[in-house]
């Protein structure tokens, strides 16, 4: 679904979107439905959803709810079908790997948000997606909104608020591989105040991530490593979501909202006590206010608490005995990985007459990490810890002419961290100096509605990555995986240009959009596992500068109406993403940055016999690896899978209604990698009843 098109506040999608949505529900929320101002991701602050001149989608509720249920639940799946938007799957306990417009990396390239602020990408697992009301994704740098780790762009969830009449929901889902999750939730609107409440569950016993045979495959070619943590039991995975929100709005534009996300998850490895995640608990907690200036302005305030907790055991492990593997599943070593983060901002608006906002912001976090491990069998303990201060000020210009038709916006952004009270036992010296670095980040764009069937846009923009701290000073010389310290790695810098294409014909139920970028990335950051020829199985993390990489291609999507009740959508992407100035890589592929991939799905709406989504998605082959490494998991075949979804809303009474549905993922049970040795799944199939009773 697309952030264009309507000429009022509400974008086109959430338009689309009610034509998606089972009309029996639909009916009891359209009594309330208002085309209220919304924050647009891409502009940071509300402005006519058709006069932005960035590539901006949107994924609303009603799309996210007919999308088929994947077995790997985690929030990056919802927005898949995007064009620009390659998401990669990995353990359940990691994040969702985002990868924005052949950027390739998520870690360092897509800036991650929950209403609005960043979180570090791995705290993304703390969102159920029952609890995710819309997600917005902005292609393109965007660092001149939202700070580092935005060369590819930005993805903004947007956690769920309660709508009048919302009522109470129960549901149960059971699916392959005894995959249960159930989900309850109550919601509603009363006078000032909305609230939204809800559990869910998603307990399984998992399939092999990493099969043994496939480890073995991978010995016998010199990647030894992979084989101490393969895969003899499935890995059985019991994790549990609670979120609530309040949100509170006076006559006068006066809003104030509290969200809180929390999770606690369990990850078993596949091998007596080797646990990956030890049930660890995450929370998000944001806070909102907001209150109009006069007539002159507004002023917003947002602040959040972001928890993350990820204890871990390991085992002895897998070694290769007479050509047997044999397990040592004696407990080796505990870890306990907690990240806090603390982030505040102050922002703006600025009315400069009826056509020109100007909005000034500033920013501050400090994010503490520390990395605690303790060996059972030496009885020696190592620990790692470093807090990050960022501050940041930021300032855009918007402005609009004839008659909304030409839009230009500006922006400026000045950010500065700082690296401070860093330990590292295992680290020579234990105490490095403080690090600072700092960088101004730009980008700008235009927009020209000729009528309502067509406009163009244009943008550029630059982004800047420091890397990660515990590159900079981390040494790890003991337990199965080393580190090597980097403290000369140069940041990161990006800069993209693209050129889009709108065309909206209503009268015929025809939506095409066609985006075309170009860009470069200087000093590029690249890590890489090698073989520890001191510990048998063992790896050593390595993190390097590559000379830069160039990036360009087409993005393309297309909706259109069959008939009243049957829709066509579809997007392809073809990227061009190599590595250059680089006398070992010139040439390759950036990783996880595939020459192609996109999705073809058709919707049929038919609230009095059956609704049902059915997609086909592909994707090129790619590499886990900037080096191109040409082995079965490091060189990721291309694969073409098929989803459906089928659900039916059934009136019981006044207000009661059940849903029924069926949903499969990867129907024809094809094999591929989705990320190094986490295979995929295969076939998943989810049935789900709910009931919902009406306020």
């Amino acid at each position: 679904m697309k952030l264009i098109g309507d000429r009022r506040w509400v974008p086109a999608a959430a338009i689309v979107a009610c034509l998606f949505a089972p009309s029996s529900i639909l009916a009891e929320e359209q009594q309330t439905f208002k085309l209220e101002p919304m924050m647009v991701t891409a502009t940071k602050t509300e402005v006519k959803a058709d006069t932005i001149p960035f590539t901006a989608h949107s994924v609303d509720r009603e799309t996210l709810e007919a999308q088929p249920s994947f077995f790997m639940n985690n929030v990056g799946e919802l927005i898949r079908d995007l064009p620009g938007v390659h998401v990669g799957q990995y353990y359940p306990w990691g994040p969702p790997w985002i990868h924005l417009r052949g950027t390739g990396y998520f870690i360092g390239r897509t800036v991650y948000l929950v209403d609005g602020l960043p979180i570090w990408s791995f705290m993304s697992t703390t969102l159920n997606p029952n609890d995710i009301e819309r997600v917005d994704v902005l292609l393109g740098p965007s660092s001149a909104l939202y700070g580092a780790n935005a060369s590819g762009g930005a993805v903004n969830f947007i956690t769920r608020s309660g709508t009048k009449g919302m009522g109470a929901k129960g549901q149960i889902a059971y699916g392959t591989k005894n995959t249960i999750r159930p989900h309850v939730s109550i919601g509603d609107a009363v006078n000032q105040w909305r609230y939204y409440f809800s559990y869910s569950g998603d307990y399984s016993d998992g399939y092999k991530m990493k099969p043994v045979d496939d480890a073995l495959q991978l010995w016998s070619l010199g990647k030894k490593q992979y084989l101490k943590e393969a895969s003899l039991e499935d890995n059985r995975y019991r994790n549990s979501y609670v979120a609530g929100k309040a949100d509170w709005a006076n006559e006068h534009g006066t809003k104030f909202s509290m969200a809180v996300n929390y999770a606690r998850r369990y990850l078993y490895g596949g091998q007596s006590n080797l646990i990956l995640d030890d049930t660890g608990s995450q929370v998000i907690n944001t806070l909102k206010a907001e209150t109009p200036l006069g007539g002159i302005g507004k002023i917003r305030l947002s602040g959040a608490f972001q928890y993350y907790d990820h204890p871990q055991q390991y085992n002895g492990g897998l070694s290769l005995v007479g050509g047997t593997p044999v397990l040592n599943s004696t407990i080796f070593q505990k870890r306990e990985w907690k990240v806090r983060r603390l982030p505040v901002e102050l922002q703006t608006d600025w009315y400069l007459g009826s056509n020109n906002t100007l909005t000034a912001g500033v920013f501050w976090s400090r994010e503490n990490e520390k990395r605690d491990d303790f060996f059972l069998l030496t009885g020696k303990k190592s620990l790692f810890k470093v807090t990050t201060d960022q501050t940041a000020s930021y300032l855009q210009d918007q402005m609009v002419f004839l008659d909304d038709r030409l839009s230009l916006i500006a922006g400026i952004r000045y950010d500065h961290w700082e690296y401070k009270d860093i330990f590292d036992t295992s680290s020579n010296p234990q105490k490095p100096e403080d690090v600072s670095k700092e960088t101004w980040t730009y980008r700008g764009g235009g927009k020209y509605r000729f009528n309502e069937n067509l406009a163009v846009r244009s943008s550029i923009g630059t982004a800047y990555w420091p890397g990660l701290p515990l590159w900079f000073f981390q040494n790890i010389k003991s337990g199965n995986t080393w580190r090597e310290a980097n403290p000369n790695l140069d940041p990161e810098k990006t800069w993209m240009a693209d050129l889009g294409l709108e065309l909206d014909f209503p009268r015929f139920g025809t939506s095409i959009g066609v985006t075309g970028y170009y860009g470069k990335i200087r000093d590029m950051v690249s890590y890489r596992y090698d073989e520890n020829p001191a510990v048998p199985g063992g790896s050593i993390v390595r993190t390097q500068n590559l000379g830069g990489a160039e990036i360009y291609g087409v993005e393309t999507l297309l909706e259109q109406r069959i008939t009243d009740k049957l829709w066509f959508m579809g997007s392809l992407t073809l990227n061009h993403s190599r590595i250059i100035d680089d006398p070992k890589n010139g040439g390759h592929q950036l990783r996880n940055a595939p020459d192609y991939w996109g999705s073809l799905g058709l919707r049929y709406i038919n609230p009095d016999i059956v609704n049902a989504n059915i997609l086909l998605r592909f994707s090129d082959d790619r590499y886990y690896d900037d080096e191109n490494t040409e082995l079965p998991f490091f060189h990721m075949r291309p694969y073409k899978t098929l989803d459906l979804r089928i659900w039916k809303d059934w009136r019981l009474a006044d207000k009661w209604i059940m849903t029924t549905s069926i949903s499969g993922v990867n129907i024809f049970d094809k094999y591929y990698e989705t990320e190094i040795v986490y295979v995929n799944p295969g076939r998943y199939i989810e049935g789900m009843v709910a009931f919902r009773y009406l306020f």
